[in-house]
């Protein structure tokens, strides 16, 4: 799951202003205006080997999605995915930490629809390196605000994540998937540094 901003600058990490002379700087540019919580839109997929899940694209308010809209937008379309992609396979759902991944609504559905996943007490928390997914956000990103491009409104922006989306290569998905496995059993063995 990823939110995505109207503009590359209202993505954390991008704030602020660089300088070499702060006094001359003019006060638009350091005091902006922010509200708490940018427009966004919230993508959701799921990946494998076998390709991309159809996507939940849509407006969220606050910092994050809850639980019953997690199982009633984003759920539904994973169902569909290992139904097409992997109905014979040994598999098990990978998802973060965000809360609406392990709200009870969510683990319950899981659980009634046979969809087997890493338990919380299990999931080790920020090891991006083993988790593909990181890099597909920001190959969708880079592609998104390619060029400084910047949205007017929340159709504009579903937009172009619908068509940026369809640009990106299934090879490259199933590379970076290639070796979770045994990155997933380095860590179990030698603990989340030995893949760094």
């Amino acid at each position: 799951m990823k939110s995505i901003t109207f503009s590359v600058d209202d993505m954390p990490g991008n704030s602020g202003f660089y300088s070499t002379n702060k006094e001359g700087t003019p006060p638009d540019v350091k005091y902006k205006f922010k509200q708490k919580f940018a427009p966004k839109i919230l993508v959701w997929l799921a990946l494998s080997s076998k390709g991309i899940s159809a996507p939940y694209i849509g407006p969220t308010k606050g910092p994050a999605i809850n639980g019953d809209l997690y199982v009633q937008k984003c759920l539904p379309k994973l169902l569909a995915f290992i139904n097409k992609h992997h109905q014979d396979d040994k598999y098990i759902f990978w998802p973060d930490l965000a809360t609406s991944h392990y709200a009870k609504t969510t683990t319950e559905w899981l659980t009634t629809h046979n969809v087997p996943f890493v338990s919380k007490c299990i999931n080790p928390p920020n090891v991006p390196k083993a988790r593909p997914i990181e890099d597909f956000w920001s190959i969708l990103a880079d592609k998104v605000y390619n060029g400084g491009w910047a949205a007017t409104n929340e159709k504009e922006l579903m937009n172009r994540i619908k068509r940026q989306l369809k640009k990106i290569d299934l090879k490259v998905v199933q590379t970076m998937l290639k070796g979770v496995r045994g990155k997933l059993r380095k860590i179990e063995e030698q603990g989340p540094f030995s893949i760094l």
